[in-house]
This record gives structure tokens, sequence and C-alpha cells, in this order.
């Protein structure tokens, strides 16, 4: 074999060229992430670890702990190279110059060379993730591990059709559960689809997304994850597994390769690294990490949580107000003050359940996403959703970014539109569009005709009809 790739679990994947390992993306290598909410669904094998740390480069592609996972770094070696997207802030390189690592930046669509025969591109996009594009001798490897389109569609689709079909691979997330969706009513009960409603849609689009980009095969990649501390273990039956990959794949042309895999590019053949795809349960612990839901804030903490979101100017036109409840304390943090005359029923707020150690950390980290991810922590919606206009402005804007005042929000839109106006256009007029289909959906319940919508909707995109 020439040319290959191993997939290591989550995002993990590494590529070898005449057996020398060359390159290793978003090494999550042991332990758990999300304060202690996430194991790894397979814990990496000696061999697998040996494959990682002899990789001349590793790729990092965002901040989110499942692929910039501080704790791996310590088992990266001395002289490995990492390269990193061109994001719009440079926290991610500055934490790693300062531990003496070599780092470059990789300049927005730009090929680099790393081996004779292996290349990569990276895309990276405002929202504050990457796409890596990895050329292996006469093969494409298209790895958007979690990372949205964001209008980059079309220049993929022209790079993937420079090669035989056969031979490009798309490498994605697949998963209901890797974002907050531990939604409850006023009296704590979860709002949430079950399992088996919630699991199609999500396969149904990853393979829209593969098809849209002309790929030939989809491999299972980002998110193998297990839940393993006692308070989010709930959302284990909202993975999606390779069975439910199986299941519900609806683009037949596009072959499926599961996860565990070593793949041959010069053959297009693949094996399995492990005889069952069956999650390592033994993880799952009684504990709940570093938390202890009895602890209350300090009133010091009380003004830092405070502080931290009220310095978020871009979410006061959304948001009226946050809410959290810490042991038998809760407190209102008025985003908007202007709202306080509004009647509580016109509100726009969202009222947090949380335990103090992870909700301050996640506050000190400045990435609050890292609490709503581990789904322990419950979320109550008032008049309002977590997106378009909480989670991507509080973790992608002012978290990553650093973009918290309206000012500094002008410069971040222009820098992404003038690299690409066409794509940012785009993906904009279709978050715009998705916008206008929740609105539809509402008034198509009300109005008894969401069936026959749903119908069409689903023929117009290609899914199966239910």
């Amino acid at each position: 074999m020439r040319f290959g790739f191993e997939t290591l679990g989550n995002a993990s994947i590494a590529f070898r060229e005449a057996g020398r390992p060359v390159l290793v993306t978003d090494p999550w290598l042991t332990g758990t992430c999300y304060f202690g909410s996430w194991g790894l669904d397979r814990p990496l094998t000696q061999d697998e670890l040996a494959l990682v740390q002899a990789s001349e480069y590793v790729w990092i592609s965002h901040g989110h702990p499942d692929h910039f996972h501080v704790p791996s770094l310590a088992l990266l070696q001395p002289d490995q190279k990492i390269l990193l997207p061109d994001h719009y802030s440079s926290d991610i390189k500055d934490f790693l110059v300062r531990r003496r690592f070599a780092v470059e930046v990789t300049p927005y669509r730009a090929w680099k060379q790393l081996s004779p025969g292996i290349r990569v591109l990276c895309l990276d996009n405002e929202n504050q993730d990457a796409i890596l594009l990895i050329e292996a001798g006469d093969s494409l490897v298209v790895d958007l591990n979690d990372s949205p389109l964001c209008g980059e569609r079309r220049f993929i689709r022209d790079i993937v059709r420079r090669y035989d079909r056969k031979r490009t691979y798309m490498a994605a997330l697949c998963s209901n559960d890797a974002d907050m969706f531990n939604l409850v009513d006023a009296e704590g009960r979860r709002v949430i689809d079950p399992p088996e409603q919630r699991k199609p849609g999500m396969v149904w689009a990853l393979a829209r997304i593969a098809d849209s980009l002309g790929v030939g095969s989809y491999v299972s990649s980002a998110s193998q994850h297990i839940y393993v501390r006692r308070d989010a273990v709930w959302a284990n039956p909202y993975r999606v597994g390779w069975s439910d990959v199986v299941r519900h794949w609806t683009r037949p042309a596009i072959r499926v390769i599961e996860p565990f895999v070593r793949v041959d590019l010069d053959t297009g053949e693949y094996e399995r690294k492990h005889p069952e795809q069956t999650s390592d349960v033994s993880q799952i612990t009684d504990a709940t990490s570093d938390d202890d839901w009895s602890v209350p804030l300090r009133e010091e903490e009380w003004a830092a949580l405070s502080d931290f979101f009220q310095s978020i100017e871009i979410l006061r036109p959304y948001i009226d107000y946050l809410e959290f409840r810490v042991a038998e304390e809760t407190r209102r943090i008025w985003i908007n003050p202007a709202a306080r005359s509004k009647a509580e029923a016109r509100l726009r707020g969202i009222a947090f359940h949380a335990p103090a150690h992870s909700l301050m950390a996640a506050v000190k980290l400045g990435y609050f996403d890292a609490i709503l991810i581990g789904n322990y922590m419950t979320t109550e919606l008032h008049n309002v959703a977590l997106y378009p206009h909480f989670t991507p402005i509080v973790a992608k804007l002012a978290g990553a970014s650093g973009v918290r005042m309206f000012a500094a929000w002008r410069r971040f839109r222009r820098r992404y539109f003038r690299r690409n106006p066409v794509g940012y256009l785009e993906w904009h007029f279709a978050e715009w569009l998705s916008g206008v289909t929740d609105i539809a959906r509402y008034w198509a319940d009300r109005l008894h005709i969401k069936r026959p919508l749903k119908i069409i909707y689903r023929k117009y995109l290609g899914d199966p009809v239910r």
C-alpha cells in the first residue's frame, strides 16, 4: 500500500505514504472532554497512539476540546509540526507557541506539500471551524470533521471533479448529540423527540452533503464518543451509530465506510480494526467529574458570570435575559436592560440549570458551548431558540473569535465576505431560508397542512417520504 489512511475515532484520521506516517488530524488521544462528559467510543490502542506520535504533521481544525484536546498535547513529540487554519483569532496558535510547539498557519485555499505524494488544502470559515482537503496520490479525502460548508460547496465540488469519483472520500460528523439538546420545560421534563425520530434526518442530511460534493465514499468520522458521566448518560441512545447510518442512508451510489478502519487508497479496499461496532461502556461512571451539583456560586462568581454575558453587546438585540440556577439559588442576568418593562410572557430568555464548577470553568475559558455540548446542564427556552442568535454568538463569535462589540462584528463579517463573496452570500441566504422554513413549519402545523408540505419538501430534497 503506497497511500492509505486510518480512522482512529472521533475526528482523528492518520495518513501514510509508503508506510510512513505523514499526517494526523484532530488528535484526541486519551481521557475525557467537555468536563468529563465525553469519552472516546473506543480508547486508542498502543499501536494507534504510536502512529499518531510518529506522524510528521498534526492538523487541528478548531478549538472544541474533542479536536483541540489539551491533555493529548502532552503525548505528542517535540519535533512534530502542528498545522492550524487561518482563524480570525490567534488564541490557539499563541497557546501552542507558549507550549513550544512548532506551529504553522495554513493560508486559506492554498495547497501545502507535506510529502512527495501528500498535500493538503485548508478552508477555515466564519463558524470558526475548518475543512481539510487531503490529496494522497491520485485520491482525495474531504475532511469536514464537524464543520458546516459555510459557502465552500461549489469550490470543493470543483476540486472533487478533478479526480476519479471512486477515489474520492468525505469524512464527516454524523451525530444528533454534538450540541446542546438537553431541553426541558418549566417542570424540568425533557421536550425533545425520541432518538428514532431524530436520527434519520441527521443521516439524510449527511447523505445530501456527500451527494452535493460528488464524492464516491462517505467515511464515518468525527464524534465517535460515548457519554460517561452519570448526569449525561441519558444522551447515549441519541448517538448515531454505524447501524443507524446503514439503515437510513439515502444515496446508494455513494459507498459508506464504517468507523475504525484502515483504507488502502491504491485499491479502495478497507479492513475493519474491530470485530464489532460496539462502544466501550466500561468507561461509564457514577461520578460527575469535578462537579458537585449542591455547591453554590460565591458572590464574586455570580458577578463574573454576569460580566461575561453582559459584555457581549451583539447578543442584546436577540436575548432579553439569561437565568441561572446553581444549587438552590436562581438569578436573572439582564442582557437587554430595556426589556425590563416588557410583560413576562413576551420576554425572550433562556434558563440554565448548571453545576458551579464547570459553569465557571466555561466562563473562564470563554467557550460556553463546552458546557452546552456536555448535555448534563439543562436548558429551558422562552420565546427564543439557541440558534441562530445564542450559541453562535456566545460560542463562535465572543468565545472563539473574541468578537463582542458591533464594530468588531462588522470587521469579522467583512473579512469572510471579501475572501469568498459568492459563497458568503449563498451561505447566509441558506441560513435565512432555514429560518423561513422554521416559521413555515410552525404555521403549517397550526393550519394542519404540515403533512402534505413535508411530503413535497422531502421529495424536493430527495429524502424518504414517511
